[in-house]
């Protein structure tokens, strides 16, 4: 669970970069625009002639994570292509466990980061409460008490005989409706991040000033292409407004920054964006990868 959350992670952070290969670049951090139309944009960017590359999620256009089908706030909020990817639940700031959505079940990793030593392998001691873990996978599972304990059983029998395991997988997928409905109940308030391009969301709950979990969903992406004197240029748009941008040149090539600026704001009004957002984006560049 955690090698495939830290591939997502990355992805979400750096994908530009990792287009670059062997090319130079330049790439912005991710902006949010707020409410926008998104059909209407990327109608507006094949009437332009731009190249149009549908449906990534983040960085890879595999179907990823899971679509509850009963839960409407969500689909109200996220739209109907919105996907679920992980849940973590807080036992305190620094010991919690996160879950991973697979084709086989349900991963689950355990992290306790007040170990007197962090880099010794874990141990079942290191664990939440037992009566914790209990309740947990009985609403995410929607098991019952006996059938959570055999869990909690294999869990520590698992971590117990392996140097540097900290998890389960356990074949059933997650009660999404009846983990979503539960953070939403006891909490006291939650914040939604804004998407940056890629379309990743990050749902935080809070009871009072003390973080109890954080949900995970994914909505798809657009990329938008044009070719220019040998550049790419590409706009990452995601349905809940996000953007960023990034140009490909040869190895260690330049442009002048107002050459850039001038073909983005373009693309900005030919997509039915406003011009002027360009200049709120930073530009970093790559020389090269290698």
């Amino acid at each position: 669970m955690l090698a495939a959350g830290l591939l997502a992670a990355v992805y979400a952070s750096f994908g530009l970069i990792l287009i670059f290969s062997d090319q130079a670049g330049y790439y912005t951090p991710g902006s949010n625009l707020g409410e926008i139309d998104y059909d209407k944009i990327i109608s507006n960017a094949e009437k332009a002639g731009y190249k149009v590359d549908r449906s990534y999620h983040v960085n890879t256009k595999d179907t990823i994570g899971v679509h509850p089908s009963n839960i409407k706030e969500l689909d109200e909020r996220f739209g109907e292509d919105y996907r679920f990817l992980s849940v973590t639940y807080y036992y305190r700031e620094n010991v919690f466990f996160g879950t991973w959505y697979s084709k086989c079940g349900t991963d689950i990793s355990f992290i306790n980061d007040d170990r007197p030593d962090i880099i010794a392998p874990f141990k079942p001691e290191d664990l939440p409460p037992d009566e914790w873990i209990v309740e947990k996978f009985r609403l995410m599972f929607g098991i019952t008490e006996p059938e959570s304990r055999d869990y909690l059983t294999q869990l520590k029998d698992s971590i117990g005989n392996s140097q540097d395991g900290s998890g389960i997988t356990i074949r059933k997928g997650l009660d999404i409706a009846a983990v979503y409905s539960n953070l939403k109940e006891t909490s006291t308030s939650s914040n939604v991040s804004p998407t940056s391009g890629g379309g990743w969301i990050k749902e935080t709950f809070y009871s009072r000033d003390k973080k109890i979990g954080v949900v995970d969903f994914l909505v798809p992406n657009t990329r938008i292409l044009l070719q220019d004197n040998g550049n790419e240029y590409t706009i990452r748009i995601d349905q809940l407004g996000g953007v960023d941008m990034g140009i490909k040149l040869n190895a260690r090539e330049k442009i002048p920054e107002e050459e850039y600026r001038r073909i983005f704001k373009d693309m900005f009004v030919n997509l039915g964006l406003p011009a002027e957002k360009v200049d709120e984006f930073e530009f970093e560049y790559v020389p090269s990868v290698w």
